[in-house]
């Protein structure tokens, strides 16, 4: 909203009172701003908040615009030594008490001796079908016996695979 006796809106004066904190003002437009000021004195708090700001900032700046080594460095320091004072303040582990621990130890130990033992077999038989069932089939039989056949099979008592080579009587020719 424009002033009658400035013509200036808000914003702008907002504008030129953060260019009259910057020194960047000419004298001119920091009349029309004092009048503006004068005819609306609740705007002088957001200059002074703004002012509030600078001086804060330049009071942690040294005056070449750096900011002071000694200081700074006195800081961390002093966060450092905080830190190892209190290394449980600002850590984002959880640390557990000694019975938790023991006993999250301890259930894992049961867990791993649960799953061996109830998979290990209990007697030979079991042993045996495990043997049996993980060996491979027997595909193919070659011997130098002539006209022998081959039969294979498995041991029910032991589990092995069984081939068996027997000598056939020739075959009568039937043609003749």
């Amino acid at each position: 909203m424009p002033s009658e006796s400035t013509g200036l809106s808000e914003s702008e004066a907002q504008r030129m009172m953060s260019r009259l904190l910057d020194g960047e003002l000419s004298s001119k437009e920091a009349e029309s701003l004092h009048q503006y000021l004068e005819s609306h004195p609740e705007a002088m708090d957001w200059m002074e908040s703004c002012d509030l700001v600078e001086n804060a900032a330049t009071d942690r700046v040294s005056g070449n615009g750096q900011a002071d080594a000694a200081t700074a460095w006195e800081s961390i320091s002093r966060e450092i030594s905080e830190e190892r004072e209190d290394p449980d303040n600002g850590s984002n582990l959880i640390f557990f008490p000694l019975l938790f621990k023991v006993a999250g130890i301890a259930a894992a130990i049961t867990l791993v001796a649960t799953l061996f033992w109830f998979n290990f077999p209990k007697n030979s038989e079991q042993m045996t079908e495990r043997y049996a069932a993980s060996e491979s089939v027997v595909e193919f039989v070659d011997t130098d016996i002539p006209d022998a056949s081959p039969i294979v099979y498995t041991d029910e008592q032991s589990g092995w695979t069984v081939v068996w080579v027997t000598e056939m009587d020739p075959i009568s020719d039937e043609t003749g």
